[in-house]
């Protein structure tokens, strides 16, 4: 199981002491349900110990929805607890008893990795990522939904075998937004008003859905999980579960319906009002006064961007500030193609709108082009916000006066559009020598001094790093004069993190993350909610210090999987547990998710780092022995223009390096080796010789003695090397020991394996070599390099074992574990281990690499 797949409880104590007091309180009983895995059994049991506990009667129905209760009779003042699946109906008879004496606990939602176990069990196969990415997205664990989603998807044709695994023809939105379900399945008559309501308003609060519809309405449809909470901006909103369900409800509301509800909003947010927030730009959101004509309350939140867009189209009185929150909402809910119809709607009513307004708009709606990849009007759009905003510096007036012209909000916009119009180029020509001078013009637009300079002198160290010119980007750094604002400082110390950790100073890199998280605990914000944060960490403790020291930096992983604002790309996750799989000799498991990252990221990208999802795919494949897939996918990270112009340039060099050596091709990876080491790229060029010093060979282990790492792995490589070099097996057991420790196992077996060789046989160090290499297990059939892995050898003539020895080294040669050896014969592990040594002294070989 790879580190990202580690799961912790996802019970909480406050959420069984709350129940356990509410029903001391109300003599109510409590149905605990939630998406299969998520321990509803377990809190109902420990919600029963609790009042137990208190002095109060309690029956405890388990499992409902699998199981009716062996008696439905209960003692006087008894309470009941039960336990139920999300979405799973209840034995009939039972449902109104249950209802008429529990309140109903949804339990919160699954993170991604527990997602994937509880959708392939409950479909009984192994899917993609897509494919659990797309029925998670439309059940959110409700098992009816699950099953609607999945059996829609099939009959659509969308689904199909891809190897030992069913996958997903389309992009998961898509195919989810075409799901065409039965509202009767889940909503009675008497809740479809209500849960429509919410469907076609999904930016709504609970208090504004009870103003509409009646508490008692509201109250019913949370209370049997239609209607669930969602945090947004700090606010909760209300969301329809199943997902499905609210895409049948929108799908299936007419015209009529779909004015009252918007009406109803509308009327709601005339009393209602918006919260002063932030935006992914930066900068408020500002006091929509005047929304639709009349005073907002404060405390209310702005309507759903869609009603908004409505309103428009209708010919609603709506300002332009209040079409301006609602486009950033759009992009802030992922909601790209409304952000779009913002802008139009807006053009389309000649709203009365600064140049300021203008320039903002045209960039909120750039972005949304940009995540549609619309790219060519993205472009144009940016560019016409570049001019907008170069004529108000143009027209001479003084920027730190005057309503139109507002010092900190010229400063943003401008900051956000440079920033868009830099990403862009980089996106589409992979070069810095498009992107810098856009950063470079932008200092004219500032007033001189201004603080402003220093984001974008920050920028420059960004995107130096985005091309993967890490030694320029760490100069750039030392070079700053003043620090940024503290949300582009945590963008610039996770991306020089990664710089450091390429450069070979992972202890540097380490310090500038516990910085960053500290400060983020301290300031009320989460640092890790960002996929550069959370790729740097995993990329310097990974290279730095290995698997073990991997395990034990989870916390923000599962921090983000809690959250769910947070969008972590599942191709990303694909590519980072290749790269996990690959530092533990995990080559089976390597080629799976690597192969898996290849599939998503070309549907769904993000596609600037599919050359390096490809290059790990290469890597695994040719350390177990596939060379022709090797060559294929080597073939297709060249065919990218300027593939190594990323982050991860330097990685997919590195791993560009392995496939040669793999392939006998050592002067090249040699080659690439040097360009490394005099690019000062030092980490990665270790990295890249990785592979050469595995096997052996001499000039590879000269060069990666020579350059200056930081670290636990980078040091122990160059002492592999070292010790290959000068052919001593006791210093080789040693970093064979250690390498085991850092969970580096092929690393360990390459050492033993040699120490082993260069060991007299018989001696106490041979000993020691054979022991280590019997206990440490390198999974999957082929696992370990061309020459260190592969099937057993054929045993000599004129050796005898005995039935035992005989019955170990033919599993020994089908692949098995020690582990899974003494499953198979019922034998404890370290009998096993004796048999191998017995097997190994008789032989004198190793039946493993």
């Amino acid at each position: 199981m790879t580190a990202w797949k580690r799961t912790r409880a996802v019970l909480r104590p406050d959420t069984v002491s709350r129940a356990v007091a509410l029903a001391i309180e109300t003599r109510r009983g409590v149905l605990v349900v939630g998406p299969p895995g998520t321990g509803a059994s377990g809190c109902a049991a420990d919600i029963a110990d609790g009042l137990r506990a208190a002095g109060v009667p309690v029956v405890l129905w388990d499992d409902l929805d699998r199981r009716a209760p062996a008696s439905s009779e209960l003692p006087d003042r008894a309470v009941v607890v039960g336990s139920a699946r999300l979405g799973a109906a209840l034995p009939p008879g039972l449902a109104d008893q249950v209802s008429a004496r529990t309140t109903r606990l949804p339990l919160r939602a699954l993170t991604r990795g527990e997602s994937e176990a509880a959708v392939s069990a409950t479909v009984g196969r192994s899917l993609s990522t897509r494919l659990v990415e797309a029925l998670w997205a439309g059940s959110h664990g409700n098992l009816t939904a699950l099953r609607v989603t999945f059996d829609d998807l099939a009959a659509r044709g969308l689904v199909r075998r891809a190897g030992d695994r069913l996958d997903l023809t389309v992009d998961p939105a898509e195919a989810v937004a075409g799901v065409a379900a039965d509202p009767r399945l889940w909503v009675d008559d008497d809740d479809l008003t209500t849960t429509t309501t919410a469907a076609l308003a999904r930016r709504i609060t609970l208090a504004d859905l009870e103003a509409i519809h009646g508490e008692s309405a509201v109250s019913d449809a949370v209370a049997r999980s239609l209607l669930v909470t969602r945090t947004d901006d700090g606010v909760e909103m209300l969301s329809v579960q199943p997902p499905v369900l609210a895409g049948a409800l929108r799908d299936g509301a007419d015209g009529l319906r779909r004015r009252q509800v918007y009406d109803a909003v509308l009327r709601g947010a005339a009393i209602g009002g918006t919260d002063d927030t932030r935006g992914e730009h930066g900068g408020t959101r500002g006091d929509h006064s005047g929304l639709l004509g009349v005073h907002l309350r404060p405390g209310h939140v702005l309507p759903d961007p869609r009603v908004i867009l409505w309103a428009l189209a209708q010919g609603r009185d709506v300002d332009a500030a209040t079409t301006l929150a609602a486009a950033r909402a759009a992009l802030d809910a992922h909601d790209y193609r409304t952000g779009v119809d913002l802008r139009h709607a807006a053009r389309r009513a000649e709203l009365d709108m600064t140049a300021l307004q203008e320039a903002e708009l045209a960039l909120v709606g750039a972005s949304c082009l940009r995540l549609l990849d619309r790219l060519q009007e993205a472009a144009a759009a940016l560019d016409e916000a570049q001019v907008l905003l170069e004529g108000i510096r143009g027209t001479g007036a003084d920027v730190d006066s005057g309503p139109d012209a507002d010092a900190s909000e010229y400063v943003r916009v401008l900051i956000g559009t440079v920033t868009a119009r830099a990403d862009l180029a980089h996106y589409r020509d992979r070069h810095p020598d498009t992107a810098l001078p856009m950063i470079r013009d932008a200092h004219r637009l500032l007033p001189p001094g201004h603080e402003a300079h220093a984001v974008l002198d920050t920028l420059t160290v960004v995107h130096l790093t985005y091309s993967g010119r890490h030694r320029e980007a760490a100069r750039a750094y030392a070079e700053l004069t003043s620090p940024p604002p503290a949300d582009w400082e945590r963008r610039l110390e996770a991306v020089h993190a990664l710089a450091l950790d390429a450069l070979g100073r992972p202890d540097e890199a380490l310090a500038v993350l516990r910085r960053l998280a500290r400060r983020a605990r301290t300031m009320d914000h989460h640092a890790w909610a960002s996929e550069e944060y959370l790729s740097a960490l995993l990329s310097v403790v990974l290279h730095g210090y290995g698997v073990t020291a991997l395990l034990a930096e989870l916390a923000p992983f599962y921090e983000v999987e809690q959250d769910a604002s947070v969008r972590i790309d599942h191709g990303m996750r694909r590519v980072a547990e290749a790269e996990i799989a690959l530092s533990a000799g995990d080559l089976t498991g390597a080629v799976a998710a690597a192969a898996d990252a290849v599939d998503t990221m070309e549907v769904d990208g993000p596609e600037d780092f599919l050359p390096r999802a490809v290059s790990l795919y290469a890597l695994a494949c040719a350390q177990s022995g596939r060379g022709a897939d090797a060559r294929e996918a080597l073939r297709r990270v060249h065919a990218v223009p300027s593939y190594t112009n990323s982050p991860v340039g330097p990685e997919i060099r590195a791993a560009e390096a392995g496939v040669l050596y793999c392939e006998g091709r050592a002067d090249d990876a040699r080659g690439i080796v040097r360009e490394l080491i005099d690019d000062g790229v030092h980490g990665a060029a270790v990295r890249a010789a990785w592979i050469g010093v595995l096997m052996g060979d001499p000039e590879t282990c000269r060069m990666a003695g020579e350059v200056g790492v930081g670290g636990d792995v980078a040091p122990l490589m160059q002492d592999l090397a070292a010790t290959t070099l000068a052919a001593n097996p006791r210093r080789l057991l040693d970093v064979a020991q250690r390498a085991r420790g850092f969970g580096l196992l092929m690393v360990a077996a390459a050492a033993a394996e040699r120490a082993r060789t260069l060991a007299t046989p018989g001696s106490q160090t041979c000993t020691r070599a054979e022991r280590m290499l019997a206990t440490t297990e390198i999974r999957g059939p082929h696992a370990g390099l061309v020459g260190l892995g592969g099937l057993a050898a054929t045993i000599p003539a004129g050796v005898s074992l005995t039935r035992r020895e005989s019955e170990i080294a033919d599993l020994v040669g089908g692949g098995l574990t020690n582990a899974e050896i003494a499953a198979e014969l019922h034998l404890s592990k370290r009998t096993v281990e004796g048999h191998l040594n017995r097997i190994y002294t008789k032989t004198g070989m190793r039946l493993r690499g």
